[in-house]
């Protein structure tokens, strides 16, 4: 039985987890993750991983948020004009709105405080600053 090596094309199964131990995300058996090795579609401490595990090996994985999704960044929490909202019906703190900069480009960010003038947006990945803990399983390889 062959061992994974770089540029293999493997299935696996993951599982993600916060250190909590909440999941995150999950994938079953009929949509196992298909990939190439060493081509950047998943983080690369995980791609490491991979390397010679054979199908059916399992292994678990804990990414720093430096391997994952980034620190969080005080500077991406950003007090705006509630006026720029336009219907602001929507704005409750938890909700995610999808602002437009004026070069066109879009930016999720969850509303963190709503007051009467402003809100008070985390444009930030929801998942920055925290250490991930991945669980995966070798399905298939395929070496040609």
């Amino acid at each position: 039985m062959d061992a994974i090596k770089e540029g293999y094309k493997v299935s696996i199964l993951f599982e993600a987890k916060l250190e909590s131990g909440e999941t995150i995300l999950k994938t079953e058996e009929e949509k196992a993750l298909s990939l190439v090795v060493g081509s950047g579609e998943i983080p690369i401490s995980i791609e490491k991983a991979l390397v010679d595990m054979k199908i059916g090996d399992s292994k678990t994985i804990s990414l720093e948020p430096s391997e994952a999704f980034g620190p969080r960044i005080n500077e991406l929490i950003i007090e705006l004009p509630k006026e720029g909202f336009g219907d602001n019906s929507c704005l409750d703190v938890g909700s995610v709105v999808v602002l437009n900069s004026p070069e066109g480009k879009k930016f999720r960010g969850t509303i963190l405080k709503v007051e009467e003038e402003k809100v008070t947006v985390d444009f930030n990945h929801p998942l920055a600053g925290r250490t991930l803990v991945f669980s995966v399983t070798v399905v298939s390889i395929d070496i040609t």
